[in-house]
């Protein structure tokens, strides 16, 4: 990954302003290089809202060529600041701007907000003698590690933006990043607030018509990881067809719940089927006995490979077959 431009600016209520950078970071800096490369590549591989560039305003100009980087990335600090500084419920933090190019030729144009935290640090001074007084502080503006994420953030590839978005709320009411910063108005939900939709649908209509609660499971995440796996996609039709089955007053049921809540029975992934692709590819079982188990999607439902058994006492057995080999690691 190749760093064409990248700036840091912080925002500062202390003084009630930002400190602009006058001179971009230096892309060939080592540290510079390993902190934007890790901080993409975390941002890509979790799941993003995602619209199209036409949407927004500050998007747009935010890859825009018509103005210097630097001057870029000041004007939509100070937008930026602007719309945080009252609000005490929002992290203060530095805003970086960077844009990037991969291997492939593909330009990286990203703005994201860094919020700070406090650690504890030592600091060596001297007294009034000129004794070295070795002390223990505190810093309060440390940045975070790249590997684990931010809140708040846009990085726009061709015509389409990747965002973090986080919502606030306080005395003021609600802040939203994607409302107030990058003025989308349209309310646009994560898929995985979708998704939870979904298994409450399923517990409430499975628990209703006696389904055990670990079938319905099974069978929903086998069908979520087939429809990722084959349509790049999340449909509850085929989780209504798995799980019911030939109990059609159940599957009908389970989908007008859904319909009412606004959920559509086909939700496109689009750029985030990698990050739902790992999430289904394995469900871990957890036993009332201690036993933990985790099984690829592709076996669930194989009774070839595991097979669950209600004994005559109304416990359950599992049965895991064709073994070849067991690695334990110490």
């Amino acid at each position: 990954m190749e760093i064409k431009n990248a700036v840091i600016n912080v925002m500062n209520r202390e003084i009630n302003s930002a400190v602009f950078s006058q001179k971009e970071l230096d892309g060939r800096d080592q540290i510079v290089q390993e902190y934007i490369e890790k901080l993409v590549k975390k941002f890509l591989n979790s799941e993003c809202l995602t619209l199209d560039l036409a949407a927004s305003e500050p998007a747009q100009y935010l890859v825009g060529q018509s103005e210097d980087f630097i001057e870029v990335a000041e004007k939509l600090t100070q937008f930026y600041f602007e719309a945080i500084k009252t609000w005490e419920e929002i992290p203060e933090g530095d805003l970086l701007f960077f844009r990037v190019e991969d291997g492939y030729g593909k330009t990286y144009t990203g703005m994201v907000k860094l919020d700070f935290s406090a650690k504890y640090i030592h600091l060596i001074d001297y007294d009034d003698d000129n004794l070295v007084t070795n002390k223990i502080s505190q810093n309060k503006t440390i940045l975070p590690n790249p590997g684990q994420g931010v809140s708040c953030g846009i990085i726009v590839k061709d015509q389409t933006c990747f965002i973090h978005n986080k919502v606030y709320q306080g005395i003021q009411g609600k802040w939203s990043f994607l409302e107030r910063i990058l003025e989308v108005t349209e309310k646009k939900p994560k898929i995985s607030e979708e998704v939870a939709q979904v298994k409450k649908a399923l517990k409430t209509v499975s628990k209703k018509y006696d389904i055990e609660q670990y079938e319905a499971v099974m069978g929903a995440q086998k069908a979520l990881y087939d429809s990722i796996d084959e349509e790049a996609s999340l449909s509850s039709e085929r989780v209504a067809e798995q799980v019911f089955g030939d109990n059609h007053q159940a599957k009908q049921e389970f989908l007008e719940e859904l319909d009412q809540k606004g959920i559509q029975r086909e939700i496109a992934l689009e750029a985030n089927t990698p990050v739902f692709e790992r999430k289904y590819q394995k469900q871990k079982l957890k036993l009332d006995n201690g036993i933990e188990i985790v099984v690829p999607a592709e076996l669930l439902k194989n009774k070839d490979y595991i097979e669950f058994v209600t004994n005559d006492d109304g416990s359950l057995s599992v049965i895991l077959k064709k073994i070849e080999s067991i690695k334990n690691n110490f």
